[in-house]
Formats: C-alpha cells, structure tokens, sequence
C-alpha cells in the first residue's frame, strides 16, 4: 500500500516528454462542439478567463480547458472526476466538507471554511464545498485557473478558480441526447436538451439529467453495495436579445441528489502495526468477531451512511453595448440544503443509541444573493481597461450532531451517573449561525504602448464582514441523530473536558477582514506565435469562525504569487504549448489538523483550526496538444510541484507521534503539504478511422500521481501511494456525430486509490479510508440534431 510505483511514473514521464500533448483538458472536441468554446479550423480555444473572450494562447495565466463534448463524451460525473484528470488539481470528498485543491493549496476539513478555490457558474460564485458534487451537464466548458485569481474572480480565490460556462440557447432548432449504462457497477445517465428558437430574439434551452449507481463498494454489514446515488438535476436558459444593443441571459438550475451508504469507507491496518501497541477498542471489537479489514479490498462494514443534497440557482446576466463599452450586470441567487451521515467508526458494532458506534450527521441551510456590476473597454485598442463592483450576502446555518456510542458513560465516567442512565446515548452537537456581507470594487488595465508588448495591471479592494455565534451542546438524543436533549450544565462540563470540546461562545462574534490586492505583469511577443509573460499578484482570503467542537476564531490568510511563462503555436497553429514557472508565498495559512483527546475508549479525535504561519507553494506546468493530422492528434500536461509549510512549529502530530507523546505537537516546518504530489500529469490522443461509411473513434489517455499525503500531519500512516491510471473511449458513428455508440473504460489499470483517509478512532494505528472508484465499463449512446 505504501509502496512508491516509481518505476511505473517514470515510464510514463518518458511517455510525455516523448509524445507532446495535452491532456484531454486542452484537447480540441470534435466538430460538433460548441463554436464559442473553440474554432476547430485554426486549433482556437477561446476562453473568459479574464472577464473577456481571449485566445487562450494570449491570456497570461496557467489554464487548463475541458470542453463540455468531453465531459458528456468519457462520461465525467461530476468536479472531482473532472479534476481528477488534471495535473496539480484535486478535489477530494471528505467527512466533513470536500476540499478543492489546486498547486497544493486549498482549505481543509472545516465547515465554517469557504474554499480557497473559487467555483464560479456564468459568473456565480459557489462558495460551499459540497456544490462541487452537482452533476456536470450541457455545459460548453470549465476554464481551471491556476493561482490566485483576484482581480477577474476576486471571491475567495486565493489558490485559482474553476470557471464553468454552461451552453446557452441561440436562434436556430437543435436537440441532444445521450444514455449510459455501466454493467460494472450499475451506473447509468439519461441526458437530454432541446433549444427553441421562440421569435427572432428570443431562444430557449431546457436540458435534463437522470443519473445513478448501485456502488462498487460491498457493504458486508448491511448486504448492499454503495455509493448507491439517485440524482436529478435540470436548467431552463432564456436568451433575449432585446435590443441591437441589449442581451439578457437568464438561467435556473435546480436538483436532487440523493445516495445511500454514501459513505462507504473501509478500515486498513486492523490490525495495526506491531508499533502502535494493541488494536484498540473498534478494531480490537471488529477482530473479536472473527474479521480481519488489513488491505483494501472495495469491501464495508459500516452502519448506515447517506448523503442528501438540494440546491437552486439563479443567474441572470444583462449586457449593453454602449459606444465602445459594454455594461454587464450579473445577479444571482443560489440556495443549498444538504443533510449527511457518516460512520466515523465504520465497523458492524451497534452502540448505545442503536446505530453504530461514532455516527455523525451534519446538516447544512445555505443562502447567497450576489450582484455585480462591471464596465468594459473594447478589445483590441491601445488600451484596454475594465471597472466593476460586487456585492454579495450569504446567511449559513450549520448543524452538527455526533453519537458517541461506543461506551455507557454513566458507568466510565462517575461523575455522570447522577445525570445520565447506563443506555443514554449521549450525543454532542455544535452549531454555527454565521451571516456574511462582502463588499468589492475592482478595475484593470491593459496598455500596449509598443505592437509586441503589453503591460497589465489591476487592484482590487475587497471588504468581508461576518457574524457568527455557536452552540455546543451534550445531551442525550436518538440512534437517528435528529435530537438533543441537553444534560444539566455540570453534565456538560464533564462531558466537554473529556471530548474536548468548548463550551462557550466565540471570543468575539463580529469580525471585518479587508484588504487592498494588486497585480501587475508583462506580456510580450517573441514573434507573431509565442508570447512569453510574467505577473505578480497579492491574494487574499477573509478569516471565519470554526465550525467544530472547538469553536474558535481564526483570521485572513494571504498571498504573494509570482508567475512566468511562454505560450506559443507553431506550423498554422497544429502545435500548441505552454511552460508555466509559479511561486506563491502564504502567509496564516488557514489549516485544519487532527488531534486525539484521551486514550483507550475514551478516546476521540478532535479538528482544530489554526492559522499556519508560512507556506510556500513552487513548480512548473508544460503542457502541449499537436495535430498531427485532421483525424489524429496528441495532447498532454505535465506538473511538477513542491508545496510545503515554511514555519508551522506547532503542527499536529502523526499518530505514532501522538501515542508516544499526549498531547504533542510537531514542527512541520519543511515538510510537505497535503494533496501535493511532486509529480502528475495525463496525455492522450484522438484517432479518427474510416469504417466504410463511418468513423471509428479512438481516444485513450492516461493520468498519474506520484504519492502524497492526505493530512495536514505529514503522516505517512495517511498516505496515498503513486498511480497511474487509464482511459479508453471507442466510438463509431457517421462523421457529422448525428448519432454515436461508444464504449468507455475508465481506471482500466484498476488502481485502487483513495480519496481521503483519518485515522480510526479508539484505534492506533488503524485507519478509515474512502475508496475512488475502480475499473469499470460502460456503454453510451448520443445523438444530435
């Protein structure tokens, strides 16, 4: 399990320095993709990655582009498949929140965290992780920005941006569709979307997504398989062109996704190393009856777990064209609930309260109304320039509420049994109330005062104030974790000093974080076809109030970034490449670690959130697409990338270090980041054959990581190994992709990875893992008119 595949990587570095591409992000789709995503005549990718439409070989940032035909075309469910396929970019699926990753920089495990990776729809920023779980459906693309992205997507993002730009109606009739099946683990997807073209000004689109899984994980417990989903999501998009110089977009999205035992994670390492003593109250408890769980092997044997999630947006955005500036508002609502339960103990043994022995539910009410305002230039001129403003007001209520199951406290604690019945399942529950009022005004610049060189600049001012207030509160409740009732205070207290938890309000309950952001950089061309630019940039991310059982405060974060690099085409545009140097110092790094309270069955792991004093974040990025002919091309990205903490003396500690020495912390200072690995990268192709009066569509790739850790405690214990996986799609149809039926393989090199792992509660050196999906095979069919 631990084990470096590095003979394996290094093969497949050689593998692309041999064969330059780009992965299937920059990958042109085929001829029926959306015209506005690129022009595939001249190899054009046109993205709006700096609040106008650009050649993505002119705009000075590091961009990765998945166009929309590929995510329908490999059948990509969601962000994290998406990410997954990109090098220096991960999402990952945790217990408490999901965390968005990209140059080893994201926030961790703590719901009161807005993410420090912006996700933004047609401009609408998301800033709640688990929206990055709504399917991804008829869109024309996703632009990953890489770095902090201030000015243009100045909400929260300190480490990048995902931009996803949905496929708007236009004035002429067309319809889609697609079905899959996979008979490997029962996943299937009904997609479908018509445009109408109402009057001569006015289009309509509605699309549709049926979607589900019976699971690839064999829950041994409940005899069912998981992640068993059930998901529905919809948009209807108006287009208006009401005037020559008036254009209105507006779009609803709206959806339900549902999953049982969605949470299916599986133990490893019970039982554990001979160094961490014996196995522990839920191990040792898993092995008395007769298991053993000390590999993966895609097999559960947890409690009941599930995932509900409910979300509405709205996004209406108006553009003016007035002399030689266009106006643009955008206005948005977006709204969330999400109810989840999770095994934090996922072994067959029943508690107290009837479920299993450290349950977990968390429930999540988001609301967010934003308006933006922005005047820009024409392109084009000697200079170019764009204003703006924004506003946005979110209202978040969180509600924790964790089972501890596993013993009677009334009988292990004394002091309780005037309080508490042997069989009260007791239950702890934090709360957090936070409302949040932003305010933005931002501009930017572009002067060419010479044909070959451009100078950029921008500043933005924003201001963030929050209000917060918590609860933390012991009580006796059910095995559903839907109630509390509180225990008398002295009850609490006792409570609270061996769970370590605090039971008091935040120190301060208001807070204000504002900060002014400039960036400068140099573009100049080389020759007609290679630009080569450089910028430096000051990020910035507003503090918060924890959301755990701690309950404290913590502040801003920020960021000097610098970065460099060449863009370029070559032979009309068949090649395309870019190299990307990057360095960002962070400062008060916003870091969550897990720490253990008490020892033996008293044992519970405990979030604390702490401002990492520095951390420093450098690599490169090559990447490369070349058409060698019409019917056959080759893309691929490289990462290469060192992320570690600079000056964080008072770190957590590894478990080992824990067991050895209560209550430690450790001087993480030079050691690596979670989520970085120091190398990844995919490459694949495109070959188109003729089979009599069809075409055969060949389209293989192939992504890697080397290892990397998945705490904040440089853990090798929580560590996931090296990989290599691979894709492959076969398709055939007619040329004009009236119709197509296609196979797709996905992980075909069945590598079994996971996507979060912690350490088992109750239980040194045991660990809970949450397995990525392994091989599968699924059949499509798609049409359009």
């Amino acid at each position: 399990m631990k084990q470096q595949n590095t003979v394996e990587c290094s093969l497949l570095v050689l593998g692309l320095m041999l064969a330059p591409s780009t992965a299937f992000a920059q990958g042109q789709p085929d001829d029926g993709a959306s015209a506005s995503a690129n022009e595939t005549d001249k190899n054009i990718i046109v993205v709006t990655a700096r609040g106008r439409e650009q050649d993505l070989q002119d705009v000075p940032v590091s961009v990765s582009v998945v166009d929309g035909e590929a995510i329908t075309e490999f059948g990509l469910r969601d962000l994290q498949d998406v990410t997954a396929r990109l090098p220096n970019v991960r999402i990952t699926g945790g217990t408490n929140a999901d965390v968005l990753t990209i140059r080893g920089l994201g926030s961790g495990q703590n719901t009161g965290f807005e993410q420090s990776v912006g996700t933004f729809v047609d401009g609408v920023y998301r800033g709640r992780s688990r929206a990055t779980r709504a399917a991804l459906f008829d869109l024309e693309r996703i632009e990953v920005l890489k770095g902090p992205q201030t000015t243009f997507f100045g909400n929260n993002a300190i480490a990048g941006a995902l931009n996803i730009v949905t496929r708007k109606p236009d004035f002429e009739f067309s319809a889609n569709g697609s079905a899959l099946y996979s008979p490997s683990d029962g996943e299937y997807a009904v997609e479908a979307g018509v445009t109408i073209p109402a009057s001569d000004r006015v289009a309509i689109r509605a699309a549709v997504r049926v979607a589900g899984m019976d699971g690839y994980i064999d829950n041994v417990t409940l005899g069912t398989d998981g992640p068993d989903t059930k998901d529905l999501i919809g948009r209807f998009a108006i287009r208006a062109d009401v005037t020559d110089s008036w254009r209105s977009d507006l779009r609803i999205d709206g959806a339900r996704l549902r999953s049982d035992d969605a949470f299916s994670s599986e133990i490893i390492n019970c039982p554990p190393a001979p160094e961490y003593g014996g196995p522990g109250l839920a191990c040792g408890g898993y092995l008395a009856g007769g298991a053993t769980d000390d590999k993966f092997d895609y097999r559960s044997a947890g409690q009941e777990s599930y995932f509900d999630y409910d979300y509405f947006e709205l996004g209406w955005t108006n553009s003016f064209e007035l002399g030689g500036v266009t106006l643009t508002s955008i206005t948005s609502y977006f709204e969330h609930d999400n109810a989840a339960k999770i095994q934090l103990i996922p072994t067959p043994q029943v508690g107290i309260g009837g479920d299993g022995l450290l349950p977990t539910r968390n429930e999540e009410q988001f609301e967010q109304f934003s308006q933006e305002i922005r005047l820009t230039s024409t392109s084009g001129g000697e200079l170019e320039w764009m204003a703006g403003a924004y506003y946005a007001k979110t209202d978040l209520d969180l509600v924790n509420r964790t089972g501890f199951f596993l013993l009677p406290f009334a009988l292990a604690v004394p002091p309780l049994a005037p309080y508490l019945a042997p069989n009260d399942p007791v239950v702890g529950s934090p709360t957090l109330d936070e409302e949040t009022n932003t305010y933005s005004a931002f501009g930017s610049i572009t002067w060419n005062p010479i044909e070959p060189l451009r100078i950029n600049a921008a500043l933005r001012y924003t201001s963030v104030e929050k209000r917060g207030s918590r609860t933390m509160t012991f009580g006796v409740g059910d095995g559903t974790l839907t109630f509390v009732n509180p225990l008398p205070d002295v009850a609490q207290q006792i409570l609270a000093a061996g769970r370590g938890a605090n039971l008091a309000q935040y120190p301060i309950t208001k807070r204000t974080d504002d900060k002014w952001m400039p960036s400068i950089g140099l573009q100049y061309d080389l020759t007609p076809e290679i630009m080569a630019y450089a910028s430096y940039t000051i990020g910035f991310k507003s503090g918060g109030f924890d959301a755990s059982a701690q309950g404290g405060v913590f502040g801003p974060e920020s960021v000097d970034a610098y970065e460099a690099g060449i863009k370029g085409t070559a032979f009309d545009r068949a090649l395309t490449f870019s190299l990307v140097g990057f360095r960002g110092d962070y400062s008060d790094l916003q870091e969550t670690t897990i720490v253990f309270v008490g020892s033996g069955a008293n044992q519970t792991i405990v979030s604390r959130v702490a401002n990492a004093a520095k951390s420093r974040v450098q690599g490169i990025e090559l990447s490369a697409a070349i058409k060698v002919s019409p019917k056959f091309q080759l893309r691929g990205e490289l990462g290469y990338l060192d992320s570690t903490y600079r000056d964080f003396p008072n770190g957590a500690c590894t478990v080992l270090g824990a067991l050895l020495t209560p209550n430690c912390v450790q001087d993480l200072s030079g050691k690596n980041r979670p989520f970085a690995p120091r190398w990844s990268g995919t490459f694949g192709a495109n070959l188109t054959l003729p089979v009599g009066n069809l075409d055969l569509r060949i389209d293989p790739q192939m992504y890697f990581s080397s290892r990397y850790f998945l705490s904040a405690a440089a853990d090798s214990l929580l560590e996931q190994n090296g990989y290599a996986k691979f894709d492959l799609r076969v398709g055939i149809g007619p040329s004009d992709k009236a119709w197509e039926f296609a196979v797709i393989g996905k992980n075909l090199s069945d590598q079994a990875t996971s996507s979060f792992q912690a350490p088992l509660a109750t239980s040194n050196g045991a660990v809970v893992l949450y397995p990525e999906r392994p091989r599968s095979v699924a059949f499509q069919l798609r049409f359009k008119y």
